[in-house]
C-alpha cells in the first residue's frame, strides 16, 4: 500500500446489507425505500449547509484579504480571522465525519485539483470611517509608543533616506492603519498649542509622509508597505516631487496653527463654565468621587446629613474627602470657627 493516501474516509460508508435488518412484520421493499429516502434527504440537508458554509468561508477570506499584509494586525482584521478558521474548522469536521454509501459514492462532481497558490494579490487597506477608526487605538499606543517616538524624532534630521530605511523595516507597525496617523496629529496638535512650534512643524512632515504612502497605496491599489520605496524614491529625487510636498506640508502647519487657537478657545470656555475651587480641584470631579451619602448630603443640602455622613466614616477617608471638598469650593468651613479638624 503506498504512503501518503488516506483511506479513513472510506471507514463511514453504510453498506446497503445495513438496511436488510428489519422486523419480520415489516414490508422489506417498503423498508428499502424508507431508509434509502431518509439517507437522501440527509444528504442533500448536508450538502446544503456546505455549500452555505463555503459562501460564507469565500466573503469572510475576501474581506480578510482586502486589509493587506500590513493590515493583518488590525483588531478587525483578527475577528474576521477568528471567524474564518472556525468556519474552516467546521467544514473540515464536516468532511471527516460524512456518511458515504452507494448514491454519493457515485456522483459525479466538478473538480479541480489546484498546483499553485491561487491567494488574490493583496490590497490597500480599507479606509475606516466612525467609531472603526478608534477601536484599538489604545491597545496600539501602549504596544508601539517606543517606535513612534522613534519615528517622530527622525523629523529633527529631516533625512529622508533614514525615514525610508525606518518604514522598509517598521512599516509593518506604522502602515497598518490609521492610528499611527492619528497619533502624530495629536501630537501635532499638542506641541502648537505648547507654544513647540519648531517641532510641530517636524512632526507634520513625519505626519504628512504616512498620509502620502497610505493615499498612494490606495491609488496603487497595493499594501501601504508596498509604496515606500517608489514614493521615497521620487520625494529624494524628483525635485518637483519634493516642492510638492514641501507645500503640502506647509499648508497643514497652517491648519493646525489654526485649529490650535480654536482648540485653546474651547478649552478657556469650558473652564470658564466649570471653574476651579480655590485649591485648583475640579468640583464635578470631586463630587464624582464622594461616597453616595455625601453626594446625597450636597445635592439636597442638608447640612445634619453631610456631618452624620462624614462622622460614620474612618477618620482618614473622612478628612481626605472634607480636603478635597475645600479644595474644590464644595466646602467652605467658616471663618469664625477658626481651622477646621482635617488640616491638622
Amino acid at each position: 500500500m503506498p504512503s501518503g493516501f488516506d483511506y479513513s474516509k472510506w471507514n463511514n460508508i453504510e453498506l446497503s446489507d445495513d438496511e436488510e435488518d428489519v422486523h419480520p412484520n415489516i414490508d422489506k421493499a417498503s423498508w428499502f425505500r424508507y431508509k434509502h429516502q431518509t439517507r437522501v434527504e440527509r444528504d442533500e440537508d448536508e450538502e446544503k449547509k456546505q455549500l452555505a458554509l463555503e459562501k460564507q468561508l469565500e466573503k469572510l477570506q475576501k474581506e480578510y484579504d482586502s486589509f493587506g499584509e500590513g493590515g493583518k494586525d488590525h483588531l478587525k482584521a483578527k475577528k474576521i480571522k477568528v471567524e474564518l478558521d472556525k468556519v474552516q474548522e467546521e467544514l473540515e469536521t464536516m468532511e471527516k465525519n460524512k456518511k458515504w454509501n452507494a448514491d454519493n459514492m457515485c456522483k459525479t462532481v466538478e473538480q479541480k485539483t489546484v498546483l499553485s497558490d491561487s491567494k488574490d494579490t493583496p490590497g490597500p487597506e480599507p479606509r475606516l470611517q466612525g467609531e472603526a477608526v478608534a477601536q484599538g487605538y489604545c491597545e496600539f499606543v501602549e504596544e508601539n509608543e517606543d517606535l513612534l517616538e522613534s519615528y517622530i524624532a527622525l523629523g529633527e534630521e529631516e533625512d529622508l533616506e533614514k525615514v525610508g530605511n525606518f518604514l522598509r523595516a517598521h512599516g509593518g507597525k506604522l502602515l497598518q492603519g490609521e492610528h499611527a496617523e492619528s497619533y502624530l496629529l495629536l501630537d501635532c496638535l499638542e506641541k502648537e498649542m505648547n507654544g513647540l512650534h519648531q517641532e510641530m512643524t517636524q512632526s507634520v512632515r513625519q505626519y504628512q509622509l504616512l498620509v502620502q504612502l497610505r493615499e498612494f497605496s490606495r491609488a496603487a491599489g497595493r499594501p501601504a508597505r508596498d509604496s515606500v520605496n517608489p514614493i521615497f524614491q521620487r520625494l529624494i529625487e524628483h525635485e518637483g516631487t519634493q516642492e510638492s510636498f514641501e507645500e503640502t506640508c506647509q499648508n497643514f502647519v497652517r491648519r493646525i496653527e489654526k485649529r490650535a487657537v480654536e482648540k485653546k478657545k474651547e478649552m478657556d470656555a469650558e473652564e470658564a463654565a466649570n471653574p476651579l475651587g480655590p485649591g485648583g480641584l475640579d468640583p464635578m470631579e470631586v463630587f464624582a468621587t464622594l461616597p453616595e451619602e455625601m453626594q446625597i448630603a450636597f445635592r439636597t443640602k442638608d447640612l445634619q446629613r453631610l456631618q452624620a455622613a462624614v462622622e460614620s466614616l474612618p477618620e482618614e477617608e473622612a478628612r481626605y474627602h472634607l480636603q478635597r471638598c475645600e479644595e474644590s469650593g464644595l466646602w467652605v468651613p467658616s471663618t469664625e470657627a477658626g481651622a477646621p479638624p482635617y488640616r491638622a
